[in-house]
């Protein structure tokens, strides 16, 4: 769509025994999009074919409206990224790092990337290597943000971090999309990071895209739905993980609506439940398809 600050259209990769196979989804402005999927799924491929480390043999990538390769130098300008294994130099202090990103960036804020020194509590003049690996990633993070990217791209960036700093650095995400024009990719294999602050979601697959939407039109189709009495299920729906105890049934269905349940009520239903799902039991069950 016009207007968003990354189109992946039909992007694909071939690699020997596995195949990313034309991933199409797009990033509106001010939103996070959650990349979702089991390890080996194919996000972190898709990232680096956005950061360019990865050539696509079909499709296409755009950033800003610009070609994600012959316009590489103007994209990476105001583009951030946060790598699962943080790579900083180990000698090196934050406020070194800082001196040398100012470089790098025409955009770049010292006052900035120390607020968020200051907020994460990283401390400016300790190498790096005597960072835990919770400090190293909200050091990698105010990094990316020093410069306040049009883009921040993060792999996996709360994996293996303790519930206090995956809430630090998932509120950071939110707040740095809230900006207004800004954009964020979040990867992640933990499906309650990104539900509390995805406005969409792309599911990934096996190097296929099973499904992208909006976080709370995906969630809203998703339930589990528990009745007594009755007749059968009705047909023409999808259910899965069908369960019955006694005289009571217990379903799943990615197709819930109103006018379904009033279905469920007229076939005899009583006691009838709807329960949501959470992000991560939708990945189950579309993995057990």
């Amino acid at each position: 769509m016009s207007g968003d600050v990354l189109v992946l259209t039909g992007v694909t990769r071939r690699f020997p025994g596995f195949l990313l196979d034309n991933v199409t989804f797009s990033v509106r402005p001010g939103s996070v999009m959650g990349l979702l999927g089991p390890n080996g799924a194919g996000k972190t491929t898709t990232i680096k074919l956005i950061l360019n480390f990865l050539r696509p043999h079909a499709g296409s990538i755009s950033v800003f409206g610009l070609d994600s390769r012959s316009d590489e130098m103007a994209i990476k300008a105001s583009l951030g990224f946060v790598a699962e294994q943080t790579v900083l130099p180990p000698q090196s202090t934050a406020r070194q790092l800082g001196r040398f990103l100012s470089i790098c960036f025409p955009e770049w804020s010292h006052a900035r990337y120390m607020g968020y020194l200051a907020r994460f509590d990283v401390p400016a003049d300790k190498p790096a290597r005597a960072l835990s690996r919770g400090t190293r990633v909200k050091l990698a993070l105010a990094a990316a943000m020093g410069h306040r990217p049009r883009l921040l791209l993060l792999d996996e960036p709360t994996s293996g971090l303790d519930p206090v700093v995956r809430h630090e650095v998932v509120t950071a995400i939110r707040e740095a999309a809230d900006e207004g024009d800004r954009a964020v990719l979040f990867s992640s294999h933990i499906g309650a990071d990104l539900e509390a602050v995805a406005d969409a979601i792309t599911i990934l697959n096996a190097g296929r895209v099973v499904v992208t939407e909006p976080t709370d039109a995906l969630l809203y189709r998703w339930k589990r739905v528990s009745f007594s009495g009755g007749g059968p299920l009705p047909r023409g729906v999808d259910w899965m993980n069908v369960a019955q105890v006694g005289e009571r049934l217990t379903a799943v269905t990615d197709s819930f609506s109103l006018a379904l349940a009033r279905r469920l009520q007229e076939g005899g239903a009583e006691a009838v439940t709807v329960e949501e799902l959470s992000l991560e039991e939708v990945l189950r069950c579309l993995l057990s398809r």
